[in-house]
């Protein structure tokens, strides 16, 4: 049976008596099959018109009747209901489209509305939707089979001091609130009468002690050293494979003249341009002009949500001049496996950071040595705020501290009255 893809609709036609059977066969067939698509998709039956299934990547199958444009009712999960048992429910809902809209609306849990409505909405909206989604489910579990309606402040007060307990941090729990809240947020705005249960939940005080890590002069000579042998040590292996090669004949692979890979590259870069993780990942030829020496982060691919420009300096630049291939065009930097982003590369950055002795160094540190030595030569904050491209001075403030006699100066000018 010919499946849908991307994400996309199939509608099955009608016409015919034969068309009208083979529509039918083909939802029952989608109803009981076991498969789990890379994307999700829907079959429409034109039995009932509105009713569809929507097919999951887990496999969840889940009908719904389509009551009006941007509007469905959730019927219930195939394999609970048969196909016979969802067209009955749709021919009911389809009568008063009204009523079962608002009967719906006062029983849906918050599992469903996560799957049914929830989630299409913030996956439309944020780029990071998924881990969104993926953070209220663990956070919230305890929650997910209760009635929206049936949520009040006490539960989620209880579940977020077990939470603490637990030894979440203030922030991390405050977020996971956060995330629900805002679900409710747009349940209650389009449910008659419904009323936000975290209105008067006040937040948990967060001690201020946001953690600016950077390297020292040390530090850095030791990182940059381990990378220079880790280097190496490719360039070495990469001979010994060509040299074996060559006593028998067969071809070997061009000789590795700069990096053996990806990782001093993103670490370069890192050091010289703070930019994110993230935005390293998705980093692309396109957004480089190495003529005019800066790269453009795109609002589509920057937390921030907002395009900026980062300069880049010789170190930088020599980066990318030594790793920009013939037809550059794409992703930067390729996962060797997956040809396509990275989504990480903590394995690499362990034994980098092991090699090099430095304990308790994240990746995201490097950004925050990036913002530091610019304070630390007096750049001014607004100017690190721009460049990191932070959506307001707070963030920035916490490398107020680095400026160069930024505190004497500022009590200098008292004189004795």
């Amino acid at each position: 049976m010919a499946k849908p893809n991307d994400g996309q609709v199939q509608q099955v036609g009608d016409g015919q008596n034969g068309a009208r059977s083979s529509a039918r066969s083909t939802i029952a067939r989608c109803a009981v099959s076991a498969d789990r698509p890379a994307r999700p998709y829907e079959v429409r039956s034109e039995r009932v018109p509105g009713l569809l299934l929507r097919v999951q990547p887990s496999g969840k199958r889940t009908f719904y009747v389509q009551v009006a444009r941007g509007k469905r009712v959730r019927l219930g999960p195939a394999g609970v209901l048969t196909l016979q048992q969802a067209e009955a429910r749709a021919r009911a809902v389809l009568l008063d489209p009204a009523a079962a809209t608002k009967v719906k609306a006062a029983g849906t849990t918050l599992g469903e509305y996560l799957d049914d409505t929830y989630g299409p909405w913030v996956q439309a909206r944020r780029k990071d939707a998924s881990g969104t989604l993926a953070r209220i489910r663990a956070a919230w579990v305890k929650l997910l089979d209760r009635r929206l309606a049936d949520i009040t402040s006490t539960m989620v007060d209880n579940i977020r001091t077990e939470r603490l307990a637990a030894g979440r941090a203030p922030a991390t729990v405050n977020r996971d609130v956060a995330a629900l809240s805002s679900v409710l947020t747009l349940w209650v705005k389009n449910t008659d009468g419904a009323v936000h249960p975290l209105h008067e939940l006040e937040s948990i005080d967060e001690p201020d002690d946001k953690r600016v890590r950077y390297l020292t002069p040390d530090e850095n000579r030791r990182l940059r050293q381990a990378l220079a042998e880790r280097d190496q040590a490719g360039k070495e292996a990469r001979e010994r494979y060509n040299v074996w090669c060559r006593q028998r004949g067969k071809p070997g692979l061009p000789p590795i003249t700069d990096f053996c890979d990806h990782v001093t590259p993103m670490v370069l870069l890192s050091l010289n341009t703070g930019l994110r993780q993230g935005e390293l990942f998705g980093l692309t030829w396109e957004a480089i002009n190495l003529e005019k020496r800066q790269i453009t982060v795109l609002a589509a691919t920057s937390k921030g949500n907002k395009t900026r420009v980062v300069p880049l300096n010789d170190e930088a630049l020599g980066v990318l001049l030594s790793i920009k291939p013939p037809l550059a065009a794409g992703l930067v930097f390729r996962s060797p496996k997956t040809k396509g982003q990275f989504d990480n590369v903590k394995k690499a950055w362990d034994a980098v950071t092991k090699a090099a002795g430095i304990a308790d160094l994240r990746w995201h540190d490097l950004r925050h040595d990036f913002a530091s030595q610019l304070v630390m030569r007096g750049v001014s904050l607004y100017t690190v705020q721009e460049l990191l491209g932070h959506g307001s001075s707070v963030m920035t403030q916490r490398y107020a501290h680095l400026q160069p006699d930024h505190l004497a100066d500022a009590v200098s000018v008292l004189v004795a009255r």
